[in-house]
């Protein structure tokens, strides 16, 4: 009996509904806006967190960070504190000491980064936007990096800091086209260097492209290009390198990296009641990072979105409110056959909850598609996650359930003698 009551609600909700199309027309705007950009917003957001993870995975997701300071360190009302300006970094004896004492790690690379915005040059063609970095023979087991020709650096090129250089693809075709690079000289800045091997593709971190790169000795980076003492506290300035290391296996990760940090405490001889003068962390720090932004993104734009939803149910109700004062007559012949209270509230809560769950649908997919046009006209990457959906179906649900109920209390009230006297 309940089942057919309820059908029975819903379709003289529906007829309502349909009775009046323009006007439950207008009434759902509000909801598909908020409900729309909702999903649009979180499908850019989530395709930018899951572009920044294959990346990160591809560089290889067990790499332990050794700097001077973490990511997203605070900044003071000058700038950098000037205990963290004057932390050192590593030398070749860290590097060496780590690899000889700590059993968790499998590899450690040197990492010297370029400060002075180095340019690929090549019989009048010059690269663009490229990243130079200065690294030796443990990089690839370090970063799971894999040579497409040729070679990669070795323990002799670092020894003699050669003027050698490994090409990322992007690179090579901005210099060299379709052609075999091996063996050409190209000029780093205005230094000559002879490419001795490519990478195979990496993609892009941080709308970064890993991909227009070029890797030399980190000794020949020191030699040519060491950033001055004065630079800030993310470059290794001369004389110093940063450090990458990978464990011999992912659970031992948490273990290699307590094992490098007491390794660089005894090196730099800090008591048991200072802090380290140096950060070790892994892709969760950025990871960590990233979450923090786009989640305060996220929260401004269901902000916003919360209040479209709240104009679109201040809509409704109002629309609720007219079709009570319009069908009086008939809510009082209903009463006057029979009709019970619950009855009368189920089917104006009913309609309301069917106009804004409507809406919440339509949104859901004008969302999908913005997200859909915007993944095929930009190279902004997007993912239209599932709990998103959900959450905009649930949101568009609640609010016909909350600004849905008064009508609906009212039009159960309604006295039956009063209500059919009206005209």
């Amino acid at each position: 009996m309940d089942r057919i009551l309820l059908l029975e609600t819903l379709r003289m909700s529906g007829r309502a509904l349909t009775a009046n199309r323009l006007r439950s027309l207008l009434a759902l705007l509000g909801i598909v806006i908020g409900v729309a950009t909702v999903i649009g917003m979180v499908a850019l957001i989530n395709g930018f967190q899951r572009s920044v993870e294959e990346s990160i995975r591809s560089m290889g997701s067990n790499t332990i960070y050794i700097h001077r300071i973490r990511p997203g360190v605070q900044m003071g009302p000058g700038g950098i504190p000037d205990s963290l300006k004057q932390r050192r970094a590593f030398t070749v004896e860290d590097r060496d000491a780590i690899v000889a004492l700590a059993p968790s790690v499998r590899a450690v690379a040197a990492m010297k980064y370029d400060y002075h915005g180095l340019r690929l040059g090549y019989r009048g063609k010059l690269s663009r936007s490229t990243w130079v970095y200065g690294t030796d023979e443990d990089y690839l087991v370090v970063h799971g990096y894999e040579i497409a020709r040729g070679r990669f650096i070795t323990a002799q090129d670092v020894a003699r800091r050669a003027n050698v250089v490994v090409l990322g693809p992007n690179s090579r075709e901005a210099l060299f086209g379709n052609r075999n690079p091996l063996g050409q000289t190209i000029r780093v800045g205005t230094i000559p260097f002879t490419v001795i091997g490519e990478f195979t593709p990496k993609g892009k971190l941080f709308n970064n492209d890993l991909d227009k790169s070029a890797a030399m000795p980190f000794t020949t980076m020191d030699k040519y290009f060491a950033a001055p003492m004065d630079a800030p506290p993310w470059v290794p300035r001369r004389g110093e390198i940063f450090l990458r290391a990978v464990p011999r296996t992912p659970e031992l990760s948490e273990q290699a990296q307590r094992e490098i940090i007491e390794i660089l405490r005894v090196r730099r001889h800090l008591p048991s009641n200072k802090p380290n003068d140096f950060a070790v962390f892994t892709d969760d720090a950025i990871m960590s990072i990233l979450n923090q932004l786009t989640g305060g993104i996220v929260v401004v734009m269901i902000l916003i979105s919360g209040v479209s939803l709240l104009v679109g149910g201040i809509g409704v109700m109002n629309i609720m409110l007219v079709a009570v004062t319009e069908r009086t007559r008939e809510i009082g012949l209903r009463k006057a056959v029979g009709a019970p209270r619950r009855a009368i509230l189920a089917q104006f809560l009913a309609e309301a909850i069917m106009l804004t769950a409507l809406g919440g649908a339509i949104g859901v997919t004008l969302g999908w598609a913005i997200a859909a046009g915007v993944k095929a006209a930009t190279p902004l990457p997007t993912y239209v996650s599932p709990w998103s959906v959900v959450l905009g179906v649930v949101f568009s649900t609640t609010v016909g359930v909350f600004f849905g109920f008064y009508p609906a209390m009212r039009a159960s009230r309604l006295d039956p003698v009063d209500a059919l006297r009206y005209e």
